[in-house]
């Protein structure tokens, strides 16, 4: 009795409780069991683990920013990790970690700007910096500076076939297509989501890579990165919207958020590569991607501006701020010239253009007063800024401040104790400064 209840008592302590077989993975037995399975080589795991190690004790003895951003590093890892997603991407993320552990920890630098991009060493790839992830590999800019490349008849193919290999080192499979990933939180997405307009655009790149070099490689990367294109999100980038129509994600875990500039974007690149390499897949993709646009594209069009995002199927959405807007219309003007006889691509041009001559027209002013506090109710036609004063003769007694967005809007300033007829005026200025005003007599008692 005491025997089999000993050997109960050992197999328990010897055998893997449930809570140990549902633990997540870690970095350090990713990296083991990717070195049992003949995924890395002795070297390679030693070298990975090492830095891994060195980046968690290098963090303990960083303080402020510096420290925020190479946690960030450590915890998109952890992230990926964690998700059973680290196995594949290996590669770039322990570049992305290198980088992050040279800059914050061996040469001891401080944070960048927002959106600041620059290359380490003698490599061509490019990182971007985003606050509390520190560096990061941006594959649109990436890609976008290949295409430039490929374009120019000044570039040597030494130099263009050694950034599109850089490149392709970094990519992974992702549910049977290859892509660049991004490795960092954004937009409510876990590190590893993909955009279509920087996979469309990576298919561009080297599909003109491929027409100056005439190396099948970049070819069949470039038809294999179309598969994006056939994956729903979030593993890949297209909303089906019937069996001849779809929208091409910018942001693949956001399949609620159509954004505008995106897809056109990706509709140009598409319609490249359809030029460059032809084959069905491109060309199924870029005929589905152009009939919903048939149908989509004018749900963009405010009247007065132009919207970022909107919902799928509706009007409802974000205004494009200026960069946005004029990157939208330059999008539209390519499409129109391609595209001369489909859809409203050159009309929604032509109207974005001329809003960026008008003013932000705004309804009548309804003032209601709670005690020495006053609500205005106005109506905004877009994006924009507004000053609210009231005043009495040609002197400012009260004014506020407040950015102005399309659709009905209250503001509000603290009333004077003096009774008397006032002018309560909003003076307004749009996105590229034109100016407009609304006002009207307010008399206090």
């Amino acid at each position: 009795m005491r025997t089999a209840a000993a050997t109960l008592l050992a197999f328990a302590l010897l055998a893997p409780t449930a809570d140990a077989k549902k633990r997540a993975p870690t970095v350090p037995s990713t990296l083991a069991a990717m070195e049992h399975a003949g995924k890395l080589t002795h070297d390679q795991r030693t070298t990975y683990a090492r830095l891994w190690s060195r980046s968690k004790r290098a963090v303990r003895h960083l303080r402020g920013s510096a420290r925020w951003n190479f946690d960030g590093v450590l915890d998109n890892t952890n992230s990926l990790a964690r998700r059973r997603l680290l196995d594949d991407r290996v590669v770039p993320t322990f570049l992305t970690l290198q980088r992050n552990y040279e800059w914050f920890w061996a040469e001891r630098r401080g944070t960048a700007t927002y959106g600041a991009r620059r290359s380490f060493g003698d490599s061509p790839v490019i990182f971007q910096f985003y606050p509390g992830s520190g560096w990061q590999i941006q594959v649109l800019g990436n890609f976008g500076r290949l295409n430039g490349l490929a374009r120019s008849r000044h570039t040597k193919l030494a130099d263009l076939t050694r950034f599109a290999d850089d490149l392709l080192a970094l990519a992974v499979k992702r549910s049977r297509f290859l892509t660049l990933e991004y490795y960092f939180p954004w937009d409510g997405g876990a590190p590893g989501w993909v955009s279509g307009m920087a996979t469309a655009t990576g298919a561009q790149a080297l599909s003109r890579v491929w027409k100056r070099t005439h190396d099948d490689r970049y070819r069949d990367a470039a038809e294999q990165m179309l598969g994006a294109f056939f994956t729903s999100p979030p593993r890949g980038v297209r909303v089906r919207r019937s069996s001849a129509r779809a929208h091409y994600l910018l942001y693949s875990q956001s399949p609620r958020e159509f954004v505008g500039n995106g897809f056109a974007q990706t509709l140009i690149a598409l319609d490249e590569v359809e030029r460059t390499i032809g084959g069905t897949r491109a060309r199924v993709a870029l005929e589905r991607g152009l009939n919903q646009a048939d149908v989509e594209m004018p749900r963009y069009d405010t009247g007065a501006w132009s919207l970022y995002w909107h919902k799928p199927g509706s009007r409802h959405g974000a205004e494009s701020d200026l960069h946005y807007h004029e990157l939208f219309t330059g999008f539209l003007k390519k499409l129109c010239k391609r595209f001369p006889d489909r859809g409203d691509f050159c009309g929604l041009h032509d109207r974005f253009v001329a809003y960026e001559s008008q003013p932000v027209e705004l309804g009548p002013l309804h003032a209601r007063r709670h005690g020495r506090s006053l609500s205005v109710r106005v109506r905004v036609s877009k994006r924009g800024s507004g000053k609210l004063l009231l005043l009495r003769g040609a002197r400012v007694v009260a004014r506020g401040s407040s950015e102005l967005r399309r659709g009905t809007r209250t503001l509000r300033l603290t009333l004077p104790r003096r009774h008397g007829t006032y002018t309560l005026r909003l003076d307004a200025v749009s996105l590229n400064g034109v100016e407009s005003s609304r006002s009207r007599t307010l008399r206090l008692r």
